[in-house]
């Protein structure tokens, strides 16, 4: 079994990068249920959660969101980004399809260029790992989540996985891998929000909705795969692969509150304060997300000679991505007074009598008329191809002196994004009453003016559809098809002896696009078929120095991009004219580039027994960052003939940052029992600035960058002796900027500092049986965002609560 995992401190000296891993063994300390929840273990590596959920769904590398990112499964390209953006979805990746995964903060000439935070790498199991011995494990749990009840039912919490490895054939040089996961989890997100402030008299006023929500899910993984491998020792390895990951999600966001305007306060402080006239509203939007992943890899690593090798990639991924939203149109009554409290979280609003007692009647509460409720369908489709072939000539770490590193990489990119709307509104004069549709499976309900009532979803949709004023909105100008190719060559040379790894090289990579979307000129819809490209020429160096047998130190420049958000350069534009017959265009910018990085990065590792003790430092700077802005055109004569608000590479940002780690996998110079103790921990400080870039030019610098905290740390205890096991996680987190700014610091969303608790313990009951349990969040932390002038005033608000497991684990 140890075979099967190797020693943290050991990839790390080894690597020739920098570089921070986790193997199957460390992952099954902690309950984390996917990829993104993994990763948040890792030093300079946040979880970023998903849309309106408290759950983890992509993560933040060095300060740098999903976008400026890049992975590979088994050394093959996946593909399974959102529709606004690059990033990879990591909460569709099982905790248990992992062996290990590597977060590479320096990335090589052959690596993807697309990773200006990392490189993520997620290793499979093989059937020659630990040896050609036959392994089975499997696994299944019970959840229990605190906040499990109505209206979150339908099923229970549960999970189960199963992994099998054998080999076979003369010489035990075939092998093959199967298994799979399934997870099903049923709870509700306390979520609650206040949707607007206004600066008055230096306190932050409510301008907007105190909302309360309650936000049931239901979600479902499954996952299967499966490796076919051969190989001859120290001749060739080769293999074939398919992966298939499934999650779909129904969620209903339930809101409720208070819609309070900032001049009817009276009394206002930084904490609260009196109101009159305010209008309570609830209502319900419907989501569903489905993502289905499919991916077919293959691979060959081939000896051709004593120093020589050839490495080949094949792979083909599909991805569906299938979004829907149905929005209702609230419910609304008017002529409430009282008062509220910012001063704790979340924000509450208290009622005087009169107003609570005619907020208790149902059938004084009317749907809102002139506006629609809506049902948007956003599906896209991808498939991506990547093939790639690699010569090794005495490169090999082992290696001495000068060797050779060269290959080709192609990855094409199909997508296809739809969006469609549909409206329903009632005219004015139709009634519809809260009354009429409240969801008797939920018992009474006398609503309050502050929370959230529970509609009958189904007799809602039925009665708006039939009865609306109906239209569709076909979104023309936002669906796109798209062709993105990227070829990319890479050379390398490479010094090596036994103290001292020098590499120097570059990667050169074009990226060719070939975009299908439309315009709409003076509201008659047009199609657009668009060609761009841009060639990136990206120089790599990294030195490793060995002085002693057990310290190591790195020292590399590295520059790499970031390619633009599809939304940004994929979607159709819209075309006018002023009164002086000039044309005025807004929307995507088909020519928009990359963005751009230099990476500076230095680091000491010093190995010991068991452990290891890590200190990095970097600096990251980032041009060409995208923003939206006017731009100009004029004649030879200077007369204006065109103005234009797209997106343009006008912005900028840096990052400084330092990461130490320490790993002791177990105190044994310590006597008794404390020898059975082990830790690891980590440390990142994160220091960025971003300068943005606004519509009409104006500038201003934030001092972070979009989902970047400002520090992370992670604390992790172990005790282990004879069947027994215990571990404890500790994650912290320093304030984050989320990305949304305003024209002043007042408009910007911060995410407050959060801390959580984890701990599992187990018991083997047989020599291959294990009786495990697990609490996540024993802390009952929730996520809060702030804004305001003092970046304290509650914007959003959202807890899961504590959840725990119950489970047996099995190993043959």
């Amino acid at each position: 079994m140890r075979g099967l995992n190797a020693s943290l401190g050991a990839t790390k000296k080894n690597a020739g990068q920098i570089v921070d891993s986790l193997t199957q063994r460390e992952i099954d300390q902690l309950p984390d249920r996917s990829l993104a929840e993994v990763l948040d273990r890792l030093p300079g590596v946040s979880s970023d959660r998903g849309f309106s959920s408290s759950n983890a769904r992509t993560v933040t590398i060095r300060g740098f969101d999903a976008r400026y990112n890049s992975m590979d499964v088994d050394s093959n390209v996946v593909w399974n980004s959102s529709r606004n953006n690059r990033g990879t979805q990591l909460d569709v990746f099982p905790a248990a399809v992992i062996n290990q995964i590597d977060v590479y903060k320096t990335v090589l000439p052959d690596q993807d260029a697309n990773s200006v935070g990392g490189h993520l790498t997620l290793r499979t199991l093989r059937a020659f790992d630990g040896g050609p011995g036959t392994l089975i494990k499997a696994q299944a749990a019970y959840g229990l989540y605190a906040q499990d009840k109505y209206p979150a039912s339908g099923g229970p919490s549960l999970r189960t996985d199963g992994v099998a490895k054998f080999t076979f054939g003369p010489q035990h040089q075939f092998g093959m891998v199967i298994g799979g996961e399934f997870q099903q989890h049923r709870f509700y997100d306390r979520y609650n929000e206040v949707t607007a402030y206004t600066q008055i008299g230096g306190d932050d006023v409510v301008n907007g909705d105190i909302f309360h929500g309650i936000f049931p899910s239901k979600q479902e993984r499954a996952a299967l795969y499966g490796k076919l491998e051969s190989r001859s020792e120290d001749q060739y390895y080769a293999f074939l692969s398919a992966s298939w990951f499934n999650d779909r999600l129904a969620q209903s966001f339930n809101r409720g509150g208070t819609f309070i305007t900032a001049t009817r306060v009276t009394g206002a402080t930084g904490d609260g304060g009196s109101f009159e006239r305010g209008v309570g509203e609830t209502y319900f939007e419907q989501y569903r997300l489905n993502r289905e992943t499919l991916l077919l890899g293959s691979g060959l690593d081939y000896r051709i000679g004593d120093t020589a090798s050839v490495t080949l990639r094949g792979a083909h991924t599909r991805y569906t991505h299938d979004e829907d939203l149905f929005r209702s149109e609230r419910f609304q009554l008017s002529g409430l007074s009282g008062s509220y409290d910012l001063d704790q979280v979340p924000p509450s609003v208290s009622l005087n009598a009169a107003s609570l007692a005619a907020a208790g009647s149902p059938a004084s509460w009317l749907q809102r008329t002139g506006r629609p409720a809506f049902d948007q369908a956003i599906p896209h489709h991808d498939n991506v191809y990547n093939g790639s072939a690699e010569i090794n000539w005495n490169g090999q770490e082992t290696a001495r002196g000068f060797g050779l590193i060269g290959g080709m990489f192609w990855r094409r990119l199909d997508r296809r994004f739809d969006q469609t709307t549909l409206n329903y509104t009632l005219a004015t004069g139709q009634s519809y009453r809260l009354s009429d549709v409240l969801d008797p499976a939920a018992g009474t309900q006398q609503p309050n003016g502050t929370d959230p009532v529970f509609i009958d979803r189904a007799a809602y949709i039925a009665y708006i559809t039939k009865n609306g004023a109906f239209t569709r909105d076909d979104a023309l100008t936002t669906d796109y098809r798209l062709h993105e190719d990227v070829l990319a060559g890479h050379l390398s040379g490479l010094w090596t002896t036994s103290y001292l790894r020098l590499l120097a090289g570059l990667r050169v990579e074009k990226t060719s696009v070939d975009n299908g979307s439309a315009s709409a000129v003076s509201g008659t819809i047009v199609p657009q078929q668009r060609r761009s490209d841009y060639t990136n020429v990206l120089p790599n160096v990294q030195l490793a120095v060995q002085p002693l047998a057990n310290v190591k130190a790195r020292l590399s420049f590295t520059e790499t991009l970031a390619r633009p958000d599809f939304a940004d350069f994929a979607n159709g534009t819209t075309v006018s004219f002023n009164a002086a017959g000039v044309q005025i265009v807004s929307g995507a910018n088909p020519k928009l580039g990359p963005r751009r990085s230099r990476n500076y990065d230095a680091s000491i590792e010093w190995y010991f027994r068991g452990g290891f003790l890590s200190l990095g430092l970097f600096r990251k700077e980032l041009s060409d960052e995208t923003f939206r802005q006017v731009r100009n055109s004029v004649d030879a004569n200077g007369v204006l003939t065109l103005i234009e608000t797209i997106p343009l590479n006008t912005g900028s940002a840096r990052l400084n940052g330092l990461e130490l780690s320490l790993v002791k996998e177990r105190f044994d110079f310590l006597p008794g029992p404390l020898g059975h103790l082990g830790f690891s921990g980590n440390y990142t400080l994160l220091d960025g600035q971003w300068k943005v870039v606004f519509t009409d030019g104006a500038r201003r610098t934030v001092d972070g960058l979009r989902n970047q905290p400002r520090w992370l740390a992670n604390l992790k205890l172990t005790y282990a002796q004879g069947p027994f096991g215990a571990n404890i996680g500790y994650r912290l987190r320093g304030r984050t900027f989320t990305g949304s700014f305003g024209a002043t610091a007042a408009q910007d969303i911060w995410i407050d500092a959060y801390a959580r608790l984890d701990a599992q313990a187990s018991l083997r009951v047989l020599p291959r049986t294990t009786l495990f349990a697990e609490g996540r969040n024993l802390t009952n932390s929730e996520w809060v965002e702030q804004t305001g002038l003092t970046a304290r005033s509650t914007a959003t608000a959202i807890s899961q609560g504590r959840s725990f497991w119950f489970g047996i684990k099995m190993k043959i």
